[in-house]
């Protein structure tokens, strides 16, 4: 495997995933302009959509490189989750890191290993 093409190709994918989350945000920002939707469905939301957003940047990247989908996915997942954690602790103030934060990034990363497998094979 060559370690170019696999960085351009997981810094691709993470690219696409952060562009798919925030079309993602921007219709849910509609979406909740228009109704009342409560903080717990709120959060679920968020999980739904950062596991979309890992699965279609894990799926383009992985196909793009062709081969080991499961490390390009890890590396996506990865890549996408420090990225987001980022912005988080800018937008917040403060870099705390919470248990809630550890499971998020376990998602993460388990949905970037298993889109990286789909990319492959399909």
């Amino acid at each position: 495997m060559e370690w170019s093409k696999y960085f351009s190709n997981v810094a691709k994918g993470v690219l696409r995933s952060l562009i798919a989350t925030m079309i993602f945000v921007v219709a849910i920002s509609i979406v909740m302009s228009f109704s009342l939707l409560s903080v717990k469905t709120l959060s679920v939301t968020w999980v739904v959509v950062t596991c979309l957003s890992i699965l279609l940047g894990a799926v383009y990247a992985s196909r793009k490189n062709g081969e080991k989908g499961w490390i390009v996915g890890f590396g996506v997942g990865l890549c996408y989750f420090i990225l987001i954690l980022i912005v988080s602790a800018v937008f917040r103030g403060n870099m705390s890191f919470s248990v809630n934060d550890l499971w998020r990034g376990l998602l993460a990363l388990s949905v970037g290993v298993l889109s990286g497998m789909l990319g492959i094979n399909i």
